[in-house]
């Protein structure tokens, strides 16, 4: 939590205990002059200072101002552990950036898959589609990791058949290499239509972490036009840009809350 916001929570909960700023100063060592410039959201103070004045209060810091993680009913299959959540969600970030970089090369295969292809370009393929999928679990992992430290439901449930959905038609376009050529336009169409719903979805849960005010609304208004563009299949290559640049706002996003989560665990 930034200042102001800290400040008033923590006038709020001094004024709940009935506490004067001087009664409140003689037990946990710090100046008057402090304790009013935090009230006043003046200076952000650390951890530790913040833990005393809520320990003289008689709160819980956990309970007031870290995030806990909520398990949820995919860990086991995600391979999630609640005990190391700021190292997940570094992870995430990470590979939501191999993806975006994958996501370059993902299309050009696509589109070249089209044509006959060799035994090598199949390779290429399969290999390509393969790092895609793979930095897109662990990306959307850390989505449904935020879902769960926000109690984001939502988030937790599209992450995962983000992950389902996506795993499904990898592998129906690595089959068409080989057979039902003729029925690559009906998995296309099919495609569109599957990740332009999982889009509004996502995009709706993302909207609704309100702790990182606008960054939060705009990657989830994008997610929601990118959904929408991707419905109405003939815009869908407007969807194709609007996605790289989702991606980016969600990558961010996820710097952020994995910041948040180091600094409210330090």
């Amino acid at each position: 939590m930034k200042q102001p916001e800290l400040g008033l929570k923590i006038l709020s909960l001094r004024k709940q205990k009935g506490f004067t700023q001087e009664e409140l100063v003689q037990q946990c060592n710090i100046n008057v002059r402090t304790i009013q410039r935090i009230e006043a959201g003046d200076v952000s103070p650390r951890s530790y200072t913040i833990k005393t004045i809520l320990e003289v209060l008689g709160f819980d810091y956990e309970e007031i101002f870290q995030k806990k993680y909520t398990p949820g009913k995919f860990d086991t299959i995600l391979c999630i552990n609640k005990n190391n959540i700021y190292k997940q969600l570094t992870i995430a970030m990470v590979f939501g950036i191999i993806y975006f970089l994958s996501g370059f090369f993902e299309i050009g295969v696509d589109l070249l898959s089209l044509e006959k292809s060799s035994s090598t370009f199949k390779s290429i393929y399969i290999a390509i589609k393969t790092i895609s999928f793979c930095a897109l679990f662990l990306f959307f992992r850390g989505f449904a990791i935020v879902g769960g430290i926000y109690n984001n439901y939502l988030m937790q449930i599209t992450s995962f058949l983000i992950i389902v959905f996506t795993l499904f038609f990898s592998v129906l376009d690595i089959t068409s290499l080989y057979v039902w050529e003729d029925f690559l336009g009906i998995f296309g169409m099919s495609k569109l239509i599957a990740f332009g719903v999982l889009s509004i979805i996502i995009g709706i849960a993302i909207k609704r972490l309100v702790d990182y005010g606008d960054l939060a609304k705009w990657t989830g208004i994008i997610e929601i036009i990118t959904g929408v563009c991707l419905l109405m299949i003939i815009s869908s290559p407007i969807a194709v840009v609007s996605q790289f640049i989702v991606e980016i706002f969600e990558v961010i996003l996820l710097y952020k809350i994995a910041t948040q989560i180091k600094n409210t665990t330090s």
